[in-house]
């Protein structure tokens, strides 16, 4: 299946849409399945974790999912125990864009509500020889210029086409994108390790991979299934179940053991996950709560005292950046941090964590995602020794706006100089030299992109303070609020 699999929030269905070798996205909910009969399932997932796929499509009928199976068998699967399908469908609207796999929400909604919904960044689309294929998703959640950073997106479908790299930077969202800087890094590594980068964009080399040896939530539910192998499963919380007003159901806790090598004092947690479109929908709400007054919430947010009390807030909310907690001794011990990023594209990334302390031959990690703002395919750690690669960092030989400007000197370097794109559908064709490959190397490309962006809200009146106070200074009170909004948001659907 997919090499590199791309996501959202928050379970129930996942969309494969094809239109002549090209690919776009869209999203179908579980309870208008019935409704849109025009879908071929291409395969399904139950609620057991099982995966289906169906050799010439399956339909939906009197409330089941059926169909013929790869195996031969013609099943069907009743439609409350299916928890995401993949399905394929053709779209004359969309340009040639990328494959792009969904999890939607829960009820029937607007067929574009995923990307009405998702408040996010732009996507960055590579030729693979044959098509633009959806690669790439950088500063994800910086949602103004205080929030400014660089990403490494690894280009998992780039491929030389005429001796160059050819790369599409897309706006497909309500918002205003502004990206300072877009080069390549270009990596020749030895075929018997991968290249994989953490959150501060430094790269490692990694060997064999070692699956945990149990996966747990809260201790007694076995979630191992979901999170220990890349794959087609994806674990999140469950927010159809959740109460807001039950602080039990405000966190999953998630126990990981893995197996720990004699006198070994770090190791390489490799993760790979990402925030949900819930996640990416609550920067929106959360934001709109300062009303007429998101302009200078945004210029605040430069201060040096606010960039210190955004650091503390990120670190006991967890929203955005998760923490790792490694068992040592006879306590937890805080020893690492989750990045966020999303919700369409998941990226694998390196946790470094330090053992120092850590007793015996097992490796007892806990995180506690905030319910419904995370989603996670696999865990796995790496003990091999640092091995040599050979990186270099390379610059287009071309670069073209949507308004045909030249943007080689805008996007060379991170400056005072941004490329702007107000408007949804605006792109920018990128082209980069490629270096010969290193003698006995496999190699692997990452897009380095520094940028921002600002929401197209449609705010108004005073903000509204207490809320605000309460999210800042009231611990889980955010997660709170984001399932207060959800079951809000599912009440507003039903009545359509």
């Amino acid at each position: 299946m997919l090499a590199k699999r791309i996501v959202a929030s928050i379970t129930i269905v996942c969309i494969l849409l094809c239109l002549h070798g090209c690919y776009s996205r869209r999203v179908v909910y579980r309870a208008e399945m019935e409704d849109h009969r025009e879908y071929t399932i291409l395969a399904a997932v139950t609620d057991e974790g099982e995966y289906l796929e169906f050799d010439t499509g399956a339909v939906v009928t009197d409330s089941v999912v059926a169909g013929v199976v790869k195996e031969g068998d013609f099943i069907e699967i009743p439609l409350d125990q299916v928890k995401m399908v993949y399905i394929r469908m053709f779209d004359p609207t969309m340009s040639c864009l990328a494959a792009i796999g969904v999890s939607a929400l829960v009820v029937g909604v607007a067929f574009l509500i995923v990307l009405a919904t998702k408040e996010c960044c732009p996507f960055v689309y590579c030729y693979d020889g044959e098509q633009y294929i959806f690669d790439g998703e950088p500063y994800g959640g910086a949602i103004c210029e205080a929030f400014q950073r660089t990403d490494l997106c690894r280009l998992e479908h780039l491929r030389t086409a005429d001796g160059e790299y050819r790369i599409q930077l897309v706006n497909e969202v309500d918002e205003t994108q502004y990206t300072n800087e877009f080069k390549l890094w270009v990596v020749d590594h030895p075929p018997e390790v991968d290249i994989i980068q953490d959150a501060n964009n430094n790269l490692y080399s990694i060997g064999a991979l070692q699956k945990p040896l149990s996966a747990t939530k809260s201790y007694d539910e076995d979630v191992y299934r979901w999170i220990s192998e890349k794959d087609m499963l994806w674990w999140e919380s469950d927010v159809r179940l959740k109460d807001p007003d039950n602080s039990a159901d405000l966190r999953d806790t998630l126990y990981l053991n893995f197996l720990r090598p004699p006198n070994t004092d770090e190791v390489k947690l490799v993760v790979y996950g990402c925030n949900t479109l819930w996640a990416s929908q609550m920067l929106m709400r959360m934001v709109a709560l300062f009303g007429s007054h998101v302009e200078r919430f945004y210029e605040e947010m430069k201060e040096p005292n606010v960039i210190t009390q955004r650091g503390d807030w990120d670190n006991w909310t967890e929203i955005y950046a998760l923490n790792v907690d490694v068992w040592v001794g006879e306590s937890w011990a805080r020893r690492g941090k989750i990045i966020g990023g999303g919700p369409f594209m998941a990226e694998e990334r390196v946790v470094p964590l330090s053992l120092e302390g850590v007793v015996g031959d097992t490796l007892k990690i806990k995180i506690a995602p905030p319910s419904g703002f995370w989603q996670f395919n696999s865990f796995a750690v790496d003990y091999s020794e640092p091995v040599p690669f050979e990186l270099r960092e390379i610059s287009a030989s071309s670069m073209i706006g949507h308004d045909g400007e030249d943007l080689c000197t805008v996007l060379e370097r991170c400056d005072d100089s941004y490329y702007v794109m107000p408007e949804v559908g605006q792109r920018a064709s990128l082209t980069f030299p490629v270096p010969e490959l290193k003698s006995g190397s496999k190699r692997v490309v990452f897009a380095k992109v520094s940028g921002y962006y600002e929401m197209h809200l449609n705010v108004s009146g005073l903000p509204r303070l207490k809320k605000i106070q309460r999210i800042l200074s009231e611990p889980d009170y955010v997660v709170r609020f984001a399932l207060e909004e959800y079951q809000k948001w599912l009440e507003q659907m039903s009545m359509r």
